[in-house]
């Protein structure tokens, strides 16, 4: 077994995952519904701060930051901290493929701190949005629309706009400037592991950007 400190201060204890978690991975209506990713670390959390029995609602109910950094860690006691990508260019006249190895026990971690509702007044309006973290609740509605977009993934964590209940009218009337710089903000309080991977592409310079996550050799090495 083997114990962590997740980004919000629990501490968890995870066993590796086997044929059985491999097989909720690669059940595509299960990762449609976002369901995959929970039950493979429900399967594997041994314990959660002081539950031993942990459930489906523990692991939803847990911050966004601490489920990424429970799917890392996962990888790196079952697979190693070793991930080889490949990612072709982005340049549709060069697509060139660039192989890189990332070490995921470097990547940074940053902790959560006490707060789990936030006021900010915007710049342009002088609204006062209060919102809260991106959780695995929040994740799985995000996972069931049919078309999610930047709207829907700000309105999930919004709690209020000078006192209102948010709506899509509030946010598609809100400006640029504000809507910029409340995601800024929403990014600033945000928590856990960094797994984004940038890198230039060794033929033409491009600059390419992924999440460690969405690319297949995360979790099945050897696939491209």
């Amino acid at each position: 077994m083997y114990t962590f400190t997740l980004p919000s201060g629990i501490e968890a204890e995870l066993k590796e995952m086997t044929g059985q978690e491999e097989e909720l991975l690669t059940n595509q209506r299960l990762l449609r519904s976002g369901d995959a990713i929970n039950l493979v670390i429900k399967n594997c959390l041994v314990r959660l701060g002081d539950e031993t029995s942990v459930t489906a609602k523990h692991v939803e109910d847990l911050l966004s930051g601490d489920r990424l950094f429970l799917l890392v860690k996962l990888r790196q006691i079952s697979l190693g901290d070793s991930v080889d990508l490949e990612l072709q260019c982005t340049n549709a006249v060069c697509k060139n493929r660039n192989y890189l190895s990332i070490d995921l026990e470097g990547l940074e971690t940053t902790s959560y701190t006490e707060e789990r509702e936030f006021a900010f007044t915007l710049p342009a309006s002088k609204q006062v949005v209060k919102f809260t973290h991106l959780d695995g609740n929040k994740e799985k509605r995000l996972a069931a629309l049919k078309e999610p977009n930047i709207s829907s993934a700000m309105m999930m964590r919004i709690v209020s706009v000078d006192g209102k209940s948010p709506s899509k009218k509030i946010l598609a009337d809100m400006s640029m400037r504000d809507r910029s710089a409340l995601r800024m903000e929403m990014s600033r309080v945000d928590a856990g592991i960094d797994t984004t991977v940038e890198c230039d592409c060794e033929q033409c310079g491009t600059k390419l950007k992924t999440r460690l996550e969405a690319e297949p050799a995360f979790l099945f090495p050897g696939v491209r």
